[in-house]
């Protein structure tokens, strides 16, 4: 097996990884994310395998967050792994954190958005913001607070 396909946003690639897939950046990089949400994927974690600990890992995520359970990391998946660990700090335009950047990576992921992971809340930042508000029924107000984060979360 491999990936499957990908996306690109904001000058990151956001692969759709299967069971088995043998790709040392982006098998690194879903370890990393999974191990900032809690989970210890440490037999082979230097590996570039996403091996069966891996899989179990990502499902056991994809139950917390009521995603699609099938152990395949698409954009749902990569969003709410982004997002989950960022999810209590309120963001709005003039923001300058490393959340920002959790947030630019969040929305790149679900849908794409081409935003620049820069860890700034410019106007790019806000228009985005308030498309994904809307597109998930919430206030369109530009402010990230907690319903919005944990829209994000879930890969809403």
């Amino acid at each position: 097996m491999g990936v499957a396909s990908s996306a690109e946003a904001g000058g990151f690639r956001y692969p759709k990884l299967r069971p088995g897939v043998r790709h040392r950046e982006n098998v690194l990089l879903l370890k990393s994310w999974l191990k900032m949400n809690g989970y210890n994927p440490s037999y082979g974690s230097l590996l570039p395998l996403y091996d069966r600990k891996t899989v179990a890992l990502v499902r056991h995520f994809q139950v917390r967050c009521a995603l699609t359970t099938d152990g395949i990391v698409g954009p749902k998946t990569w969003c709410a792994l982004i997002a989950h660990p960022a999810h209590k700090v309120t963001l709005r335009r003039g923001s300058r954190r490393t959340e920002v950047q959790d947030l630019q990576m969040a929305l790149n992921a679900r849908f794409s958005s081409g935003l620049s992971s820069d860890g700034v809340f410019g106007g790019n930042t806000e228009r985005e913001v308030r498309r994904y508000q809307r597109m998930v029924g919430l206030a369109a107000d530009g402010v990230v607070g907690a319903k919005t984060w944990q829209r994000l979360s879930i890969g809403r």
